[in-house]
């Protein structure tokens, strides 16, 4: 199988997110468009799952792209607070460990951004992560950017 370029992968990440590719329940795009011509630094949300806890919520998240993507998964980062598994430390680092999109990553076309924020997504609806109680809603990480940058 030919290697894509990573700046020629981001690239269809971002045209995907941008014509809305998805059902809308997950999406993502460059934090700064202007100022990020490497695209490293994303920005994403996922809307919480029907008949979980996380209903009716919209969770924010920092996603990282470092110069081994899409050998090496995205660094990712919860900015609004939740009470997942995945999610470790104070900062809301997601564990790659704990996910298995990113613990079993392969740079294929079905291991992307989107991907990433769809394994989050199922997981919040999984037992006993669906039932869970969460900090109060607007409730924010004080994050920096994922990676350290």
């Amino acid at each position: 199988m030919a290697k894509v370029p990573r700046n020629f992968r981001l690239l269809g990440e971002l045209e995907k997110s941008e014509k809305g590719a998805s059902d809308g329940s997950c999406t993502y795009g460059l934090e700064n468009p202007e100022d990020d011509i490497y695209m490293v630094n994303w920005v994403g949300s996922i809307l919480g799952p029907h008949n979980s806890i996380f209903q009716n919520r919209i969770y924010t998240l920092k996603l990282k792209c470092g110069d081994n993507y899409p050998e090496a998964p995205p660094t990712v980062v919860f900015v609004t607070k939740i009470d997942l598994g995945s999610v470790v430390g104070p900062d809301g680092t997601v564990d790659p460990r704990q996910l298995d999109v990113l613990n079993k990553w392969e740079p294929t076309s079905s291991h992307t951004l989107q991907s990433v924020l769809m394994g989050l997504r199922s997981l919040m609806s999984k037992d006993p992560y669906r039932k869970i109680p969460q900090p109060d809603e607007g409730a924010m990480y004080d994050v920096k950017k994922p990676g350290g940058a």
